[in-house]
């Protein structure tokens, strides 16, 4: 996360906004605000209620077709006491992309996606947040990182990909309020080494109505969660296609450095593997209505297959996500959202709503409540309460608010 001072970043904003139409014609600017009322149940049993909201700007380049770029600026606002900062903010997405004949590129801090799945994808496992996944937001964007992508394209589903995410600076407190770093020479600053870069590659093709995509990244920033390895070997294949329903199937194998890897190459295989599978539906309802449904699982065989409250957190074998919405056709949509741990049989399930009453206007409500016990994975109550936050609230969580977008 790149955090920036807030003035510079209001600043730059209304001054992009303030310019002449004919200096920003090719630019589409859109300002996105979501502002909510917070009440929640920590693990302890004690209520909270809080204000609670974010704003982004987003400024993308349209006027040229072969050159598109986009600057995605945004602040969580925090309700605070007099003299503590009230917002969290960073830049979300800086990158630029480029097409010549059927080469393309891409450079910056950009939207990472691999593979197939909305919260289970093997491919997106070093980014995604999985099973901790906050259910109540409006919608699932993709992870984005520093990524530097060259592709080849061989027709419209078939292309060849490199890419290289190198590893993040370590900026001391001190210096965080610079505007210009340079990497490696400012005082303060820690450059990554050559070592910690995530190398790799994938191709993507098309036969027979199935989506083809395989691919091999060299992890050199961490292994498995939990784990102390030097550095991995990630290898993913991932098959997509439409059977009356959409489904998508993927398998991945995770291979530490020598010095964690053991003697046993079964073994090593065995504990690498990880597989994830999904279907997604959209069924036309009535005259304008729609009813959709997602259904995603991830299976890893060498996790744990029976109930462990002596970890803080186990890797348990199989987990399951699932969605379904009743869109109305008038702006109004119902849903329920939930994450699974069916060795555990604990839950976190969160229904909510949003009702697009006026244009760039919609009001929004989730819920979250979990179902287990302590030391499940999704608890009701947990045994330390400082283990409760927004996004893995123990027990209870209710949000209502508004999106506006202008």
């Amino acid at each position: 996360m790149v955090k920036v001072k807030l003035l510079p970043l209001l600043a730059a904003a209304v001054f992009m906004l303030s310019l002449p139409k004919a200096l920003h014609a090719d630019n589409i600017t859109t300002a996105e605000l979501e502002l909510f009322d917070v009440v929640q149940r920590s693990g302890d049993g004690t209520w909270y209620h809080y204000g609670a909201g974010s704003a982004s700007i987003k400024i993308d380049q349209t006027g040229n077709r072969n050159v598109r770029s986009q600057l995605e600026l945004s602040a969580a606002i925090l309700p605070t006491e007099e003299g503590v900062p009230d917002s969290l903010h960073t830049i979300n997405r800086a990158y630029g992309k480029f097409r010549f004949d059927s080469y393309r590129g891409v450079i910056g801090k950009a939207p990472f996606s691999w593979g197939e799945g909305l919260i289970f994808n093997v491919a997106d496992e070093i980014f995604s947040p999985g099973t901790s996944a906050n259910l109540m937001q409006q919608e699932f964007k993709d992870p984005s990182a520093w990524i530097t992508s060259f592709s080849k394209y061989f027709g419209p589903f078939s292309f060849v990909e490199v890419l290289v995410n190198p590893g993040t600076l370590e900026i001391s407190q001190e210096n965080q309020d610079n505007s210009l770093l340079s990497a490696g020479a400012t005082a303060g600053t820690k450059a990554p080494r050559m070592e910690d870069s995530r190398v790799g590659g994938r191709f993507v093709s098309k036969a027979g109505g199935i989506k083809f995509e395989g691919g091999y990244l060299f992890d050199g920033q961490n292994g498995q969660k939990g784990s102390d390895w030097d550095y991995s070997h990630r290898l993913f294949l991932n098959l997509q296609g439409n059977l009356w329903l959409d489904w998508h199937l993927s398998t991945s194998l995770e291979i530490p450095d020598p010095k964690h890897a053991g003697d046993n190459p079964g073994e090593i295989l065995w504990r690498g593997q990880l597989y994830t599978a999904g279907i997604y539906s959209m069924i036309p309802v009535a005259y304008n209505d729609t009813l959709s449904f997602r259904v995603e699982t991830r299976l890893y065989p060498a996790g744990s297959w029976s109930q462990d409250h002596s970890d803080n957190s186990p890797r348990y074998g199989i987990y399951s996500y699932g969605e379904i919405s009743y869109d109305f056709g008038d702006g109004l949509s119902l849903l329920t959202r939930s994450l699974v741990n069916p060795i555990d049989l604990s839950a976190r399930i969160s229904p909510g709503f949003s009702w697009n009453i006026f244009q760039g206007f919609t009001l929004l409500g989730f819920a979250t409540v979990h179902t287990g016990e302590a030391g499940d994975t999704y608890p009701w109550e947990t045994e330390n309460s400082g283990e409760s936050t927004l996004a893995g609230a123990s027990g209870l969580a209710l949000q209502i608010g508004s999106s506006i977008t202008y």
